[in-house]
């Protein structure tokens, strides 16, 4: 197993191709060294691109605009666009004041960044990331809130349509 070593995380290859940290390294990219904190050319260290991510999800659960969030903190939609991106580092101030308007413990933000992960469950946290993203959009709202409407006896009959569906594309 190929593991990228960054100060304080262990990668798996299979994690360095683009999933829960964004990285855009490659199994074939051997002229940059392992130990580099930043993603490729960007110069965005994985940890801030990890927060803003975990900042935008959380943003949107909760169905907060970018502007209302700068305005709770003190600072721009602009500023919160670029701390969603990883562009610009959050400070440790404001930090706490982004946990207390979206209503979650500091920690949030970090949880799994330190974690050594495995190739046996490096599919698996993709397809949780990819599930985690899209419920946090709105469109993903709408459907756990209608599924949840639905009762708990006709859920599996509501899954198996949606099955027939998507075997029907």
């Amino acid at each position: 197993m190929t593991v990228f070593h960054l100060p304080g995380f262990w990668l798996p290859a299979c994690l360095a191709s683009g999933s829960a940290f964004m990285l855009q390294k490659t199994l074939a990219d051997t002229t940059s060294t392992p130990t580099e904190a930043a993603s490729d050319q960007t110069g965005q260290h994985v940890a801030d691109m990890e927060l803003g991510k975990r900042i935008k999800k959380r943003r949107q659960q909760l169905r907060l605009s970018q502007t209302a969030l700068g305005a709770a903190v003190g600072v721009s939609f602009q500023q919160i666009q670029k701390y969603e991106r990883g562009a610009n580092r959050v400070s440790s101030s404001t930090l706490y004041e982004i946990a207390h308007v979206l209503e979650t413990p500091i920690t949030y933000f970090f949880e799994g960044l330190g974690q050594r992960s495995t190739l046996a469950n490096c599919e698996l946290n993709r397809k949780a990331a990819i599930r985690e993203e899209f419920v946090a959009t709105d469109e993903g709202q709408r459907l756990v809130d209608a599924f949840l409407a639905i009762p708990k006896k006709m859920r599996p009959k509501f899954i198996s349509l949606l099955a027939t569906f998507s075997r029907e594309l």
